[in-house]
């Protein structure tokens, strides 16, 4: 793949990215709870707050990765949706089933540079939505996010 957005758009039409979100809900639904019991040979805390379905969705809406896959996702699904039909076809044949230009040109009927245009008009049409979410995070700040995450829960 050329660049991260042909990366991210093969994950989408791939079904990558949904798994993806789907999996790191799981993980920070099921993984959330790992820290060790300090408190050995104490009672209970007093005025604990404890409410499972609350607290994953805090999780959910403090994680920052999650929220850029679903943004992009989001994003993704609204600008595809209001493709011609064609252009769908073109776009889920080069990312979804990875074939050449000229077998997507060949199944669509159309142009191989047709079909080369249709993508570029896709991809700068959601490149200005998607801006800072294609950029990764450093890992100084990926750390920084998870230690203000583990604060939190």
């Amino acid at each position: 793949m050329a660049d991260r957005l042909d990366k991210l758009l093969s994950d989408y039409f791939t079904g990558r990215l949904a798994t993806n979100i789907r999996l790191r809900k799981m993980e920070l639904q099921f993984n959330s709870d790992r820290t060790p019991d300090e408190n050995i040979g104490g009672g209970r805390k007093q005025n604990d707050y404890n409410n499972p379905v609350e607290l994953r969705m805090i999780r959910e809406q403090r994680d920052t990765q999650l929220q850029q896959w679903i943004l992009q996702k989001d994003i993704i699904d609204m600008i595809y949706n209001i493709t011609i039909e064609s252009q769908q076809c073109v776009l889920k044949a080069r990312y979804g089933n990875q074939l050449s230009w000229v077998k997507v040109a060949e199944e669509v009927h159309v142009d191989e540079r047709t079909c080369i245009r249709w993508r570029d008009d896709f991809k700068s049409g959601i490149a200005g939505h998607l801006g800072e979410t294609l950029k990764p995070l450093s890992i100084s700040r990926q750390l920084s996010v998870m230690n203000r995450a583990e604060k939190m829960a």
